[in-house]
């Protein structure tokens, strides 16, 4: 049962669903509990607790307890799953300032991944390391664009669509900002493409969004430019 809890929660955290994250932690910990079950099941428990508390704004105590849990599971030897935690962590310690920590944690997690192969999380980690650093300087997009490209890469490479469209959309809204709508287009429209219809997945309703709202713009642009070069022409 604790395994099942813990894969549940997991799942929450890929989802970016506190409710789901909290719920399973809970139950974790109380099973832990009652029949004192070993300290990595607990360790577990807490980090998942600590996470849930992302939109409670005690942004100290639920690092604290996300890298207590952490080090408890770590304590214990365990190595498997280790991307999704230590990725999260890193992206709330962004989240709560720490970018230069959460950059740290992150490279490091990369490390352990190329000596592991774990790289079921790879994409993820590269698509948070560009948002990462994005928050710290958002002037300097260059270094996030190529964390973004290469997340796309992977993702494609593992065809791991969900990943694939987040990395994408994060893409797809830094050409934006920078008035690169055609590449922005061309970045979100074939990870969009033949996407499973689902409203368990709100990146794509955000995706569609976006690529709508795009569409239009891309077409004005054409007109203009079919415009500026027919009165130009002798």
């Amino acid at each position: 049962m604790g395994q099942v809890l813990e894969l549940a929660a997991f799942l929450g955290l890929v989802r970016y669903n506190p409710e789901t994250v909290a719920t399973y932690g809970q139950v974790l910990a109380d099973i832990v509990s009652r029949y004192d079950l070993p300290a990595v099941w607990a360790g577990w428990a807490v980090f998942f607790q600590g996470w849930a508390k992302r939109s409670g704004g005690a942004e100290e105590s639920r690092l604290a307890e996300m890298r207590r849990g952490l080090a408890i599971v770590r304590g214990q030897g365990m190595v498997p799953f280790m991307p999704t935690p230590e990725t999260v962590l890193a992206e709330a310690e962004a989240s709560a300032g720490e970018t230069d920590a959460g950059l740290r944690r992150l490279d490091d997690a990369l490390a352990e991944v190329g000596r592991t192969e774990q790289r079921y999380y790879e994409a993820e980690m590269h698509r948070i390391r560009a948002e990462i650093l994005l928050q710290r300087d958002p002037a300097d997009a260059a270094a996030a664009e190529q964390s973004l490209q290469t997340a796309i890469a992977i993702a494609q490479s593992q065809k791991a669509r969900s990943f694939e469209l987040r990395a994408a959309l994060s893409l797809a809204k830094l050409y934006c900002t920078a008035n690169r709508d055609a590449d922005a287009h061309a970045v979100l429209a074939p990870a969009v493409e033949g996407f499973p219809p689902t409203r368990q997945f709100p990146e794509l309703t955000e995706a569609q969004t976006l690529l709508a709202t795009l569409r239009p713009q891309l077409v004005r642009d054409f007109s203009k430019g079919v415009g500026a070069r027919a009165a130009g022409s002798p």
